[in-house]
């Protein structure tokens, strides 16, 4: 039973930490150009704490497999973890939370390549495209976690599934209405900050 524990824990960690991963992109990137120095630390800060958060639900995530493959409480097979909805265990729960591993897994790649994709607009506008699966995996997460979570019904998996959800959900609104969209221009931004290091 403790690899079930550490398995269930290992989960819960890592939709916490994409929760707060998901929620530092959505304000990072909804933010107008920085123009002071200040303003450019705390944009640096913002951006990686997003990429430690990531690294971190990373991390818990892989944890959170591995256990439930090497466990034998549930039929979790290596092929059942990594072919969507073929699990012995709640297979289309386990299903959503393959695919959210699948999109969570692209973004960290096309965020760890983000610098050489930004080279161009055209670039960087395919980048940011990519990179909004992370919205698509962290909701395939949530309902991972909340159809195959056997926590899902107590008080305090419920308090922390709403409160994940609160939070992105605001991140976002404050991402779509709260700033204004003729500033947000990654590539330009990019350069002008360039040219204030050199």
């Amino acid at each position: 039973m403790t690899l079930w524990y550490l398995a269930r824990a290992a989960g819960m960690v890592a939709l916490i930490a994409f929760t707060v991963s998901t929620v530092l992109g959505a304000l990072a990137s909804g933010r107008a150009r920085p123009r002071t120095w200040s303003a450019i630390d705390r944009r640096f800060l913002m951006q990686m704490a997003h990429r430690s958060a990531a690294i971190t639900g990373l991390l818990a995530l892989t944890a959170h497999v591995a256990i439930l493959v090497v466990d034998h409480f549930v039929d979790v097979s290596v092929s059942g973890a990594l072919v969507p909805f073929t699990a012995g265990y709640a297979p289309v729960a386990l299903g959503l939370g393959t695919l959210g591993t699948y999109a969570i897994v692209l973004t960290a790649v096309t965020g760890a390549a983000r610098g050489r994709l930004a080279a161009s607009a055209r670039a960087a506008r395919t980048w940011r495209s990519v990179h909004l699966m992370a919205y698509a995996g962290w909701a395939l997460s949530m309902g991972h976690g909340l159809l195959a979570g056997t926590d899902t019904a107590t008080i305090w998996a419920s308090a922390v599934y709403v409160a994940c959800g609160l939070a992105v959900v605001v991140a976002v609104a404050v991402r779509l209405f709260g700033h204004d969209r003729s500033a947000n221009q990654p590539l330009a931004t990019a350069r002008r900050l360039v040219r204030i290091t050199s």
